[in-house]
Order: C-alpha cells, then structure tokens, then sequence
C-alpha cells in the first residue's frame, strides 16, 4: 500500500538533497549515482518500497536540475514511469530551437499523457511566434480555444488557402467576448470577403450585451449600420438604468429586436428588485400585448426571484405563467411557496401537478406525506413514507424519523482482488505516472494524469481504478471515480474516515457532532487537503484566507501563515471546526442554519430568518432561496446520518431528526452594512 505522502519537499534522503541543493554533482556523477540507485532496485538487493523510493529521490533530484537549467543525464530513468516529465521538461526548455523532430517524437510516444497537450500547445506557441506556418498546420490538432483556432487561420492564409482559412469563421467570430490578437488578421481578410454583415453584427452586440461586455458592444456599436446605432443606443442606456424600458420614445414599436432590449433591462432591474421589475412587466405587457410571449422568459425568471424572496406575491406570479415557461424549476416553486406559507392542501394540489419523474422522486414523495399528514391523512401519509424510508437519502432518512423506523444504510463494500488491481495497475502507464505525481505531491499533475486514464474505462474497470484509489489514500480521485462507475454502496470508499483523529478530537473540544464535520469535509474538498477553489478557499474545509486570519487570531495561533497554514490538514480542520462553533452559536444553536451560512455566509441567512412564526426545519430547508445552499445543506445532513454509522455513533441522539431543530425568527437585525451578492438561479 502506497502510504499517505510526506509534507512536500520531504521525501528526499541527506544524499539526494544534498545533491538537488548547492553542492550540486556534475552530470557524469549523477549518472553513476542513478545508475548505481536503479542497478541496485533491479537486481533486487534493496525491497519493493526502498526500490521505488530510491527511483523517486533520483527523479525529483534530475527534475530539480534540469528545472534550473542543468544539463544532466536522465536517460537510466527511462524505465521510471515519469521518465516523460523529464524529457518533457527538457524539450521545453528548448523549444527556442525549434527542435521539430524531436517534439513530434515526443507527442508520438506519450499522447497518452497530458504532457503531450501541454506540449503541443507550447510548441504551436512557438511556432506562431516564428511564424513558421507550414510546421503549424502539420502540427495544429482541432480546437475549441480561439488563439489557437485563430493561428490555424493564419496559417492557411498563408498557405493562399483563403476558402480553407474564412470557412466556418463567423462560428468563431460570433461571441460576447472579445477576440484574442490572433484572430485579427484572420478579421481583416475576412472583412475583405464581405464579412461581417450587418445581421452578424447585431447578433454579436446582442451576445455581448447578453455577457454583460458593455465595452465589446459599443466597440461593435461603432461599426453597426447608421439605421441599427439608435437602437444600440437605447440598449446601451438601459443596461445604464433598467428603468429606461418604459420610455416608449426610444423604441419603435414595429422591431423585432426591441423584445431582447426589454427582456435585458427587466433583468437587470429583475436582479436589485424583482418586484419593481415585475410590476414594470404587467406595464410593458398592457402597453404591448403582441411582445408577451416574447417576455415570457423574463417573467419566469422574475417570478421564480420573487418567490425565492419568498414575497407575498410569489404564487400569484407563478401561477400565472404561460405553459410554454413553466417548467421544472416554477412547478417546484409552486410547492415551496405553499410550504413556507404553510398552506398545506394548495401544496397538495400543486404536487398534483408535478411531471411524472418528479412526482416520483423522492423528495416530492416525501412532501406529499408531509402534507398528507398535516391535513390529517394519517394512514395515507404512512404509505407514502414508508415507500421512501429504505432509501440511503435525505428524504429516505426523515421519512424514516417519521415512523420511527432505523434507516436503511445498506453497506456493500467491493470486492476485488489484489492481484486485480495489480494488474491493473500494470497495464496502465497513466495509473502509474498518477500513483507517482500523488507520492511527490504534485496532485494537480496526477489528476490530469488520472483523468486520461480511466477516460475509457468501463464499470468494473472503474471501479477497480477507484479502489487503487483508496487503497492510496487517494480519497478524493476514490469518490470521484466511484460515482463515475454509479456504484453506491461501498460506503468505506464514498465515505472514508480519513483524519480520524483530528476530526473527533477537534469536534469533541469544541462540543460538535464528529460526524457533522465529517460531512461537511466530504461536501467541501472530498478530503483534497489541498483543495482550492476559484474563490480563493483553501484545504480540506475550505476557509478563505481573510476567514483563517480572523480565526487564527481567535486560537492565537501564532504560527499561522494563511494560505499555507490552511493548507495544512491539521490546521484546516482545527480552524474549520472553530468556525462552525461560531457560526453555529450565532445562528439559534441549530445545524440546518449552521450548514447554510457555512455556504452562503451567516449574513445571509440571517436575512433568510421567518419573520413571524417558527418554520419546521426540513420546510425551511427547502426553501432556501439559493439553489446551489439548499442543495449543500441536504447533501451535508445527509451525508451526516451515513457518518454517524460509520463513526458507531448513538443514532438517538445524531438521528437527522436530532439535528433539525425548528427555525425560529429572528429577533433583531443581524446584518449592517452588508451587500447583497448578485443574485443566483433560484
């Protein structure tokens, strides 16, 4: 079993770090070192581990050297499974030279790797840049990404293939961003041939408005006919001041284009006050009978905002929606609005007119038997649950707290073989280069590596690869590549137990449920103590930085270097755990908030609080108006309840029921001077 990986950076032995260091060995010394090292592993005088290990010291001592420019021999590592980083490493330190043969050798013998991606792209770079086009178009490769899209162009140009080089173009051309360099002499031979039209450049101001490119459209403006600039005009002002939209006097009323300015501006006011921007619609509507179905859309999305703020007009808004918008998301909201108002037989009616796959979901199936028991439907509400409560979910686990029942966690782990994951193992050069990269502790590497890998993998093959996984401590790629192959039920590799000790010993000092701070874990990082998001959180419970200083000073912890410190499992965890002691004690003592604000933030859901009467946690929990948080709060509690099982924890007092505590008002207000977020999908 490959062990979890030492701190990064410390894995070498006094003689490879003092090689890789300042006095370093010249490369015919080198040479023999790594001969002698691999000479030693093969005859086999040294066991399996010290073998590989010694492989691995000599790899990141060549790869520290040729990364500052050394040369050096890397050639006896040929048979190491990174022996490609190295020669990779090499070539692009000498793609200045314009080695061709060589790159293309290169790209022939490891297209299996990521590596040859990353070094196609440099390469085309560098060719590009030495504008040497016959050599780009033999090595070009279709793509997506403009740049290189764009220098394909160029070089067919080039090549006096203009037909070749302009096809097609208006797909690149048209998008609400601006275009890289690359593609501007590609536009000004284009543009020779006629292109764009007028039609071309309205629809690209139309995309660029839509991506809130506000200076990409009026550089577009500027090249509309004389006859579309008035309209672009008025479009422009409207994204200035959404109220604009009522000003007849800047749109004729015979364009067809004027919907998407209308639709537009009642979105962009839809998002600071859907109210005001609804009621401008019904205006809009009475003026314009002919543009409603064109506004259709705008009025789902205004109408799904406003019930999401849970505002007195919710139901009548959606209700009154045309069939041709009401779709899953206004059905669902239907039934909210009928929860959080406690309306029970409209709830019903509304389920009623659920489509067919979502009445059947278990999440719908369980509101109707909590409506059915509310209106006193006892028995009828007992079959409903029952049908739900063997399930392994959310709503399989509060149907079952509502009979009474212990929860169905069924628990099947997978069986394979050793010599099966072996041989598997074997026979993958992409297995081997990730096991590697995962040991040295470069992670992002051995995930690329990983995802090539098992891209065409079937089921079992799957799941063996997730079971390698596990077996390295790998929890992470193990969950991911577990769900890839739709296998639930080896609950030890889903749910892994990983940082054990640092887990309980923390949530116990802080009088915290163990397996809720498990749960989170697995919600946040899936155990990737290095986790990063694109917000700048960090670790295996993802804490901001800003966050980790204020709570560093609150433990006076005096070593604490955020980033690097939340970087580190130990700490994460200790200062995660803090938090949610925090978060929890500001918010009633109660989870279900407590996991809310830990994604949302408890600014927010303290303005999520009733207003009036307590609300029933699962109802409050359904209702939340951001999507992305209500779905983080059900995966959480559910994922709880499975590690309480795993922990052997007593399920009476860490049943789901335990943890949803009703919701009470909020007594005074909690939050000052704090900007509403831009506002998500409800």
């Amino acid at each position: 079993m490959i062990h979890r990986r030492s701190p990064r950076g410390a894995r070498y032995t006094t003689a490879a770090r003092t090689s890789a260091g300042g006095g370093r060995n010249s490369p015919r010394q080198w040479r023999a070192l790594s001969g002698a090292i691999l000479a030693l592993a093969l005859a086999g005088d040294v066991g399996a581990t010290e073998s590989l290990q010694a492989w691995r010291e000599v790899f990141q001592s060549v790869d520290q050297s040729l990364q500052s420019g050394v040369p050096i021999d890397y050639g006896p590592l040929l048979a190491y499974p990174l022996y490609p980083y190295l020669r990779y490493r090499e070539l692009s330190r000498r793609l200045p030279e314009l080695p061709a043969a060589e790159v293309r050798d290169f790209l022939q013998r490891h297209g299996d790797s990521p590596l040859a991606g990353q070094l196609r792209n440099a390469w085309l770079r560098r060719l590009a840049d030495a504008g040497r086009w016959d050599d780009y178009l033999r090595d070009a490769v279709p793509t997506r990404d403009p740049t290189f899209d764009c220098w394909r162009r160029q070089a067919l140009l080039h090549a006096g293939q203009t037909e070749a080089a302009l096809r097609d173009f208006a797909d690149t051309w048209l998008r609400g961003e601006s275009l890289p360099t690359a593609c501007d002499p590609v536009i000004a031979a284009w543009r020779t041939q006629g292109g764009p039209s007028p039609a071309l450049l309205w629809r690209r101001f139309a995309l660029a408005m839509a991506s809130r490119g506000l200076g990409l459209a009026r550089a577009l403006r500027a090249e509309l006919p004389v006859a579309d600039q008035a309209l672009a005009d008025a479009w422009l002002a409207v994204a200035e001041n959404p109220q604009r939209i009522l000003d007849d006097s800047r749109f004729q009323a015979d364009d067809p284009r004027i919907a998407a300015i209308l639709s537009d501006g009642l979105q962009r006011w839809g998002r600071r006050d859907a109210p005001g921007a609804a009621a401008a619609l019904d205006t809009l509507k009475q003026r314009r009978p002919a543009l409603a179905s064109r506004l259709a859309e705008a009025e789902r999305l205004l109408a799904l905002w406003i019930a999401s703020d849970h505002h007195p007009s919710a139901l009548a808004r959606l209700s009154a929606l045309p069939d041709s918008v009401a779709d899953g998301a206004v059905r669902e909201w239907r039934v909210r609005v009928c929860l959080r108002q406690g309306d029970w037989p409209a709830a019903l009616r509304w389920l009623d007119r659920l489509s067919d796959p979502e009445r059947d979901s278990p999440r719908w199936r369980y509101w109707r038997g909590r409506a059915l028991e509310e209106l006193g439907r006892t028995e009828e509400a007992r079959q409903v649950y029952r049908a739900i409560a063997g399930q392994r979910d959310y709503h399989g686990f509060l149907a079952a707290d509502r009979l009474g029942l212990p929860y169905a966690i069924p628990d099947a782990p997978l069986r394979i073989a050793p010599t099966e994951l072996d041989a598997l193992l074997r026979r993958s050069p992409g297995l081997q280069r990730a096991r590697e990269l995962y040991v040295l502790g470069r992670e992002p590497e051995a995930a690329a590596e990983w995802r090539l890998a098992i891209r065409g993998f079937d089921g079992p093959t799957l799941q063996q690869a997730a079971l390698l996984a596990h077996r390295w401590d790998w929890h992470h790629q193990a969950i991911a590549t577990l769900a890839r192959a739709e296998y639930w039920d080896d609950l030890e590799l889903r749910f892994p137990l990983a940082y054990r000790d640092g887990v309980v010993n923390n949530a116990r000092a802080s009088a915290l449920d163990p397996a809720w701070v498990y749960a989170v874990i697995r919600q946040e990082s899936g155990f990737r103590p290095d986790a990063r998001s694109p917000a700048g959180a960090l670790g295996l419970m993802q804490i901001m930085p800003a966050t980790g200083r204020e709570i560093a000073g609150e433990l006076r912890d005096a070593t604490a270097d955020a980033p690097a410190r939340l970087l580190q499992a130990d700490a994460n965890i200790r200062y995660g755990v803090h938090y949610l002691r925090r978060i929890l004690e500001r918010l009633q003592d109660n989870p279900v908030l407590a996991t809310a604000a830990y994604n949302a933030g408890p600014n927010k859901v303290a303005q999520w609080l009733p207003a009036r009467a307590p609300v029933p946690a699962d109802v409050w929990a359904e209702t939340i108006p951001y999507q992305e948080t209500r779905s983080y709060v059900l995966r959480v509690l559910e994922y709880a309840t499975i590690y309480t099982r795993r922990l052997g924890l007593p399920e009476p007092v860490s049943t789901l029921g335990a943890r949803m505590k009703p919701v009470r008002p909020v007594d005074a207000p909690l939050v000052n001077g704090v900007s509403t977020p831009p506002r998500p999908p409800a």
